[in-house]
């Protein structure tokens, strides 16, 4: 099982967008089995599949509940859940005063056990730095930091990279942004400054982006609010086909 966490310091950059899609399309076009991890105490993704949010993420961090115990299905039969709801708040304090044991690694761990049985796990992250996240990360095989071109986003990555650089110096990780997806790109000198900084600072920088098109976010409210995928409602969307693109050069 490979796992890809999408992550950004700075919130409403599109990162559940992007991963809820992108878990349909490896589903539907790659025919491969998804675990979605909702690691986002808002739950939108969990709220998207419908999710039963009686048992979360929250019980595998606090109460040593085993992933096939939390583990639930989804309308889509090749996509199954491990939901999220506001109770992760709280598991991120009584995670951080639990001294019995590492604290970094629960997830990382809990996953082991499915690990044979899914072909990609994809875990949506809060815009957040807290146990939950790091646990989020040290169990991702690829991170992607997704970001739009404006100055708050382009900042929420520098803030992530100082720190994972912190977290590798403190506790002796390797954990690494593979790289930086940039969503509802425009084609300006502005942009293309931006990614040179990026890429000056030390960030692979995906060449394929999601561009900004005028219709998008219609058409990604559309498919939220019917509870469809963005593949079932409007497929050859700039948004749906960029998207592709991105997981053939990130899958192949």
């Amino acid at each position: 099982m490979k796992t890809i966490g999408f992550i950004n310091w700075k919130g409403g950059v599109g990162k559940t967008s992007i991963s809820t899609n992108m878990a349909y399309a490896l589903a539907e076009g790659w025919d491969a089995k998804i675990l979605f991890v909702d690691n986002d105490k808002q739950g939108n993704a969990s709220s998207w599949f419908n999710a039963d949010c009686e048992h979360t993420l929250t019980d595998i961090l606090l109460n040593n509940a085993t992933a096939k115990e939390i583990i639930q299905k989804t309308r889509y039969a090749n996509i199954d859940l491990i939901a999220a709801d506001a109770d992760l708040l709280d598991a991120n304090f009584t995670v951080l005063k639990n001294q019995t044991k590492r604290q970094d690694n629960i997830l990382k761990n809990a996953l082991k056990e499915v690990k044979n049985e899914y072909d990609i796990c994809i875990i949506d992250n809060p815009p957040d730095s807290n146990i939950t996240v790091l646990n989020a990360m040290e169990a991702a095989d690829d991170i992607i930091a997704v970001s739009t071109i404006d100055r708050y986003s382009l900042n929420g990555i520098y803030q992530l990279q100082n720190e994972i650089d912190n977290y590798n110096e403190l506790l002796g990780l390797k954990i690494a942004v593979k790289g930086v997806l940039l969503n509802r790109f425009t084609s300006t000198v502005q942009s293309y400054a931006a990614i040179d900084k990026l890429e000056t600072s030390g960030f692979y920088v995906f060449d394929t982006h999601i561009r900004e098109v005028r219709s998008t976010k219609n058409q990604l409210e559309i498919a939220i609010n019917s509870g469809k995928s963005i593949y079932e409602t409007v497929p050859n969307c700039a948004f749906a086909r960029d998207l592709i693109k991105f997981i053939e050069k990130l899958i192949g």
